[in-house]
């Protein structure tokens, strides 16, 4: 009979083989005999035996492998220091020539750490122990202050949502975004080095303009323009937007220039009862959910046909925002 190799079974198959072993070896008392039957060693019938006359029990199971943390290059005060550093800052800020965590970073701050060279391979088998992997960053703003940030969440939105919830307003995020004809179109597969072609319509070229605001709820308005973004389309837009609201508004929006002007300060001023703007930190899109609902459009843009007729992109855009108007929940 060929050989079995216990390696390969689970614990509880092991278990069970010595259970016959030892039945076997009650019946017959014949140790080759057994071995020869089940397809296992001779020295291992020897073990199980051994163990069972000695003890009256099967042989316990043994953890394989060399015990954890044996072997490694590191010791645990170092894994946890290496894996801080990590967590807390970034390679320029310990002076290393990288952007981001990859392994090189790692293998140099390391090595620069503790003097210690580590391979490729070992350093990414560090990295999978801990829990890292590698991921695509979040873009922020240079610009960005980032404790101007926390004071707006932490102090300024609970003022503007409490204020609002006193008043029986509504608070609304509002964005401006624009999709060109020949700049939004699908990637596709290709044999490598073969890029593919796509033909755009440069005759029948386009651009539409959108501004739109949603709630927390999920409500959303939105209105198309073809020119450029004026303090004048602003005000129009805001006029919808509270035609549509039967409850005062608290937009929040960035700080474009347009939104600062002396004509929307104007309009504004007799308003106060019906709106109010409220402006996030500089350099903080991240904060505005609006930007979502941007991306939402341009990957719908990016995963269907280019458009190759004048008026077809402002058709598309339109339908796809009034379906998005239909699902509050998704927004």
């Amino acid at each position: 009979m060929e050989k079995i190799d216990l390696r390969s079974l689970t614990s509880d198959a092991r278990k069970a083989l010595k259970r016959v072993a030892i039945n076997l070896f009650n019946k017959c008392e014949n140790r080759t005999a057994v071995a020869r039957e089940l397809g296992i060693s001779r020295v291992t019938i020897n073990q199980w035996v051994a163990s069972y006359l000695h003890t009256g029990k099967l042989l316990k199971e043994k953890k394989r492998g060399r015990p954890l943390g044996v072997g490694r290059t590191l010791a645990l005060e170092q894994e946890t220091a290496i894996q801080k550093k990590i967590i807390d800052k970034t390679p320029d800020q310990y002076k290393l020539p990288f952007a981001l965590w990859t392994n090189d970073a790692v293998k140099c701050l390391i090595e620069s750490e503790y003097s210690i060279k580590m391979s490729q391979r070992s350093v990414c088998t560090y990295l999978n122990r801990w829990g890292f992997s590698p991921q695509r960053p979040v873009k922020l703003a240079y610009e960005q202050q980032p404790q101007a940030v926390k004071q707006w969440l932490d102090t300024t939105y609970p003022e503007i949502k409490k204020k609002c919830e006193d008043e029986g307003g509504e608070i609304q995020w509002t964005d401006e975004t624009g999709i060109s004809s020949i700049e939004h179109y699908p990637r596709g597969y290709a044999p490598i080095g073969k890029t593919p072609t796509i033909t755009l319509s440069h005759v029948a070229r386009e651009r539409v303009n959108m501004i739109s605001a949603i709630s927390n709820q999920g409500k959303v308005s939105f209105m198309i323009y073809d020119d450029k973004f004026t303090a004048q389309v602003f005000i129009k837009f805001l006029e919808q937007l509270l035609k549509s609201s039967a409850k005062k508004v608290f937009l929040i929006l960035d700080n474009l220039r347009v939104h600062h002007a002396k004509l929307v300060k104007g309009w504004l001023e007799d308003k106060s009862n019906e709106i109010e703007l409220h402006f996030l930190p500089s350099y903080s899109p991240e904060l505005n959910p609006d930007e979502y609902l941007s991306c939402d459009l341009k990957a719908k843009f990016r995963a269907d046909a280019p458009t190759r007729k004048k008026g077809e992109m402002k058709e598309k855009m339109q339908k796809h925002m009034t379906d998005i108007q239909n699902q509050p929940t998704r927004v």
